[in-house]
């Protein structure tokens, strides 16, 4: 019976080995520039938000996550540097361009940068308006404030928007 014990025992912490977690963490590939570095304000990748600010040429913290593949949705701040400890002037919308995939207990890079996101109105690729609104109004609705964001010129409006206002003032007059 003595020398069942120890195997019994291995095969009961064998079985209590967890596997390794699958994390995340944002690397901001922007490059650090004196007149004007774009720092990453946020990031959304599937259950997984990175709300701490991230300057150029710096990771994020690494945060748990879940193996799978989904597009990652940024707020990108450009001339913000997050150990100000005040919230950017200035916020872009950014989409990644592909899906990223994160694969079981291994760990996720979403490289934030012009070649791997879209949105940045200083290179070609901008958001169309139905993706700026999902990005605005549904992945970051606290940081939009319903305040309207533009495209074209990447810029955020100083109100909340009132194109829903206006649409029920037309339809009431339609009666």
């Amino acid at each position: 019976m003595r020398s069942l014990l120890p195997l019994a025992l291995l095969l009961l912490a064998a079985g209590c080995d967890t596997e390794t977690a699958t994390t995340a963490v944002v690397d901001n590939a922007y490059p650090k520039d004196p007149t004007g570095s774009i720092a990453v304000y946020k990031v959304w990748w599937a259950s997984t938000l990175f709300h701490e600010g991230v300057a150029a040429g710096e990771s994020s913290a690494t945060f748990r996550s879940v193996p799978t593949t989904a597009t990652a949705y940024a707020l990108l701040a450009p001339g913000w540097d997050p150990a100000s400890g005040h919230p950017p002037a200035r916020l872009v919308l950014a989409e990644s361009k592909a899906p990223f995939t994160a694969l079981r207990g291994r760990t996720l890079h979403i490289v934030v940068d012009d070649d791997t996101f879209r949105g940045n109105c200083n290179v070609a690729g901008r958001l169309t308006p139905d993706e700026a609104d999902l990005i605005g109004h549904d992945i970051f609705p606290d940081d939009l404030a319903g305040r309207p964001y533009d495209p074209e010129t990447c810029v955020l409006g100083e109100g909340p928007s009132d194109a829903g206002v206006e649409d029920a003032a037309a339809d009431a007059g339609n009666d």
